[in-house]
């Protein structure tokens, strides 16, 4: 619980700093391709995984998506991976909510994120009577990072490596994702007030 307060306490000093930032130009515009992308924007990542997990014998098998969204320049994820010993079959949910930094250029992503998760979960105990199932929760901390590849300004795909910790079970893995930005706005005109770099 205290790790899992420190944690929001870091991410409430992350948005309180991004507000200090007199320079952040909210609708800030660039041209890319002939067509206008907005600087800061929000963007959704989602695919498969592999990870290990600290009380499974079996490599477990990922589904996640996640959400990240931003307060002027300090971004925030939210989201869910799904685990289990194959796709779609489901003995963990980690349900997470974190802060972070995210530099981008015409080519390439990178992200970092911290923050608490709520996990959910269960496994089979072996006793007298044969294997039973035992159902868990609880709250925790993860870290995550995203390194992407651009198939065009909004569009692309790489890797998110994660690690969750909790009392209950430490696991890390890495997802294979797409990335998906709402940053197009349209095609360049003649008169574009929101760009202020035309390099």
């Amino acid at each position: 619980m205290k790790v899992t307060l420190s944690i929001l306490f870091i991410c409430f000093q992350f948005a309180i700093f991004s507000q200090k930032d007199s320079s952040y130009f909210r609708k800030e515009e660039i041209i890319h391709d002939g067509k206008l992308y907005r600087k800061y924007n929000n963007y959704v990542t989602v695919g498969p995984g592999y990870s290990f997990s600290s009380i499974r014998k079996d490599v477990q098998r990922d589904l996640g998506i996640d959400f990240n969204f931003h307060i002027r320049r300090i971004y925030f994820q939210t989201g869910v991976i799904m685990s289990g010993n194959e796709f779609l079959s489901n003995n963990h949910l980690n349900f997470k909510f974190g802060a972070g930094l995210r530099k981008e250029n015409r080519k390439n992503h990178f992200a970092f994120f911290v923050g608490p998760t709520y996990y959910t979960g269960v496994i089979g105990i072996e006793d007298s009577l044969g294997i039973r199932p035992q159902f868990y929760s609880g709250v925790g901390a993860y870290v995550s990072a995203q390194a992407i590849i651009k198939l065009t300004y909004d569009i692309g795909f790489g890797i998110q490596p994660y690690l969750t910790l909790s009392a209950k079970q430490s696991q890390g893995g890495i997802k294979l994702v797409m990335f998906f930005s709402g940053s197009y706005r349209g095609p360049k005109r003649n008169y574009n007030p929101n760009v202020r770099n035309y390099h």
